[in-house]
């Protein structure tokens, strides 16, 4: 019996994720992750931690590239963002958080590059804006939003660059915005 419960806990053991710390792995030239120690690839998860010992940051590798579900979390503990990663490459939806746990924004990820519409929320959780994106940059009118719902501003971009705009009062009542209104819009 001691002999089977002896292997089951050296199983169980062997096959948990690693827990990396700071120092515990370094880049190659190529890239990938390696353990400091053994030079062979990172397998686990690399673990970040602020100034007061409380984690920052999780990021799970698998063969040396991160791969899996990463996370950020404020000191006070409450979870900051979270980021999907498909061999090395942030894939999926990334999202972050207030403190309060409510999403604060979405961002839309494609081989590593923001890929459709990103969205930024109030503390309210209402939409604040959205914002499409081609390759990383912003492209076609983005629209901000009154804690309301109404709409506040739209704003026309191509290649992140803002080329013409509206904005709205809380009546609806549209004007066109200026160039130097414009130019101060950046991304």
């Amino acid at each position: 019996m001691k002999f089977v419960m002896l292997l089951l806990l050296s199983l169980t053991l062997y096959g948990a994720d690693k827990i990396y710390e700071y120092g515990d792995l370094e880049v190659q030239d190529d890239g990938t992750l390696i353990e400091t120690k053994t030079k062979v690839l990172a397998n686990g998860i690399g673990k970040f931690y602020y100034d007061s010992g409380r984690v920052r940051g999780e990021t799970p590798f698998k063969d040396g590239k991160r791969e899996g579900l990463g996370k950020t979390y404020y000191e006070t503990g409450e979870l900051q963002s979270e980021t999907l990663f498909k061999n090395d490459m942030i894939e999926g939806l990334r999202k972050s958080y207030f403190t309060s746990g409510k999403v604060q924004s979405e961002t839309p990820f494609v081989n590593d590059k923001a890929q459709g519409v990103a969205k930024i929320y109030y503390p309210s959780g209402k939409l604040q804006s959205e914002t499409p994106f081609h390759d990383n940059k912003a492209e076609g009118i983005s629209k901000l939003y009154y804690e309301s719902g109404k709409v506040a501003n739209e704003i026309v971009f191509k290649q992140s660059v803002a080329i013409s705009g509206f904005q709205y009062d809380e009546k609806g009542k549209k004007t066109a915005m200026s160039e130097e209104q414009i130019k101060e819009i950046g991304l």
